[in-house]
């Protein structure tokens, strides 16, 4: 079976859901503060092109559930966020308990080869690929009742960043007891973002290989947890993103073939696999950097500040990412992840492809910083997207702060062009 093919952009794009929101940045000026209540507009009332969110991480989300593992039970928030308001990004479908030390499970992992045809992986790309670390991974967090707020210091990739990849990101409740969101995923052609194509299969492939790893005592077998995620499907994969798939990627992972008419739901079992971990690697000293540059030649809907589901935009240039991790001779962590890009956008019509504007510039950036070591750990991530139009700039900028032993925040400033604002 080969899963390399040639995506038409121009065919996929009416169809992307895809969102150059993430994209953020960072400039010199900081438009986030002073701040009003959450969700309310900053300053004037009658100035709606401007509001500012202010989240503070002291409430649990909503939709928590008890979870027991390794006889163990723990109540969490079973999904991921990008922001403290309780809204479901992904399903957290990995559960290591024991000796589950978050750097250590990447160490393991980073130690294997690409080598998984004895659990029945095809010896394909992605299937064949070594761990790394991961490039291009937006900041994530989930929640347990003891711990609180957790963010994803640590993501990592099987496969590069596109066309196609697996993505891990791991969140430390406590030493004993580590959470993790896995997914199948295929970057959109002509952009830099991606679109999950399955859960299961990710999941499927971390238990293979800790499995291959020798970190499982096969006397305490991993096992699936109760259902504690929507079942049998969680979100969906755009019908004009899945019909630009080759027949054998669908029928991989396990949907119908193409062309559909409606977006195709993603299966999900609704349940977790319990990994109990009997040891795990010393982490090694060590330092990586990875970089990609992602190029945009597509046609996407404006993805803030927009007019309406005819509002769309054909963006073209490169983004440049970085991530560069350290590990000391202590064990402590160190991550350090960017991203910059300067775009050209033309408004379109989206039905018939006519120029409706002057073409614009739009700025793109954004940054993370991760730290976890015994003693405790930290993840800040920022990013911002600034167009230049005619009529001024539109902005978009959020800040995440999750400190394992201190605050954790989300801000989010969004100023669009009004025509009836003074």
């Amino acid at each position: 079976m080969r899963l390399t093919h040639t995506f038409r952009p121009r065919t996929l794009a009416l169809g992307a859901c895809l969102c150059l929101a993430a994209l953020g940045g960072c400039s010199d000026d900081d438009p986030l503060g002073p701040v009003g209540p959450t969700g309310e507009p900053l300053g004037d009332p009658s100035a709606k092109s401007v509001t500012v969110i202010r989240q503070v991480g002291r409430d649990a989300p909503a939709g928590q559930v008890s979870v027991v593992a390794d006889g163990r039970t723990f109540t969490c928030w079973p999904f991921t966020g990008t922001s403290l308001d309780g809204t479901p990004s992904d399903p957290v479908n990995l559960v290591f308990t024991g000796a589950a030390d978050v750097l250590a499970i990447r160490e393991a992992l980073l130690g294997l080869d690409g080598d998984r045809s004895a659990f029945g992986f095809p010896p394909v790309y992605p299937f064949d690929q070594p761990w790394r670390d991961c490039v291009g991974g937006y900041a994530q967090v989930t929640w347990e009742a003891d711990a609180g707020w957790a963010g994803s210091v640590v993501q990592l990739t099987v496969g590069d960043f596109g066309p196609l990849r697996l993505h891990l990101r791991l969140f430390r409740v406590d030493g004993n007891l580590t959470l993790g969101a896995a997914h199948f995923e295929l970057q959109i052609p002509g952009t830099a973002d991606h679109q999950v194509l399955s859960w299961e299969i990710a999941e499927q492939l971390v238990a293979a290989d800790l499995l291959r790893a020798g970190l499982i005592d096969m006397a305490n077998p991993p096992a699936p947890s109760d259902p504690i995620t929507p079942a049998p499907s969680f979100r969906t994969i755009p019908a004009m993103i899945y019909n630009g798939l080759p027949p054998e990627l669908a029928q991989l992972i396990g949907g119908p073939l193409p062309p559909v008419s409606a977006d195709v739901p993603l299966p999900n079992d609704g349940m977790a696999t319990i990994l109990p971990l009997a040891w795990t690697p010393a982490v090694a000293v060590g330092h990586r950097t990875l970089t990609h540059t992602a190029t945009y030649d597509q046609f996407v809907p404006r993805p803030y500040c927009s007019e309406g589901p005819a509002d769309w935009l054909y963006v073209q240039g490169d983004v440049d990412f970085t991530v560069a991790v350290d590990v000391d001779a202590l064990g402590a962590f160190t991550l350090e992840s960017s991203y910059t890009g300067e775009l050209w956008v033309t408004p379109i019509d989206p039905t018939t492809g006519q120029v409706l504007g002057e073409p614009f510039r739009a700025r793109v950036a954004g940054s993370q910083h991760g730290f976890m070591s015994a003693a405790g750990s930290l993840l800040m991530a920022r990013d911002r997207m600034m167009t230049r139009e005619a009529d001024g700039p539109q902005i978009t900028d959020t800040v995440l702060q999750v400190h394992e032993r201190g605050p954790v925040k989300y801000r989010g400033f969004n100023r669009c062009l009004d025509d009836d604002t003074p």
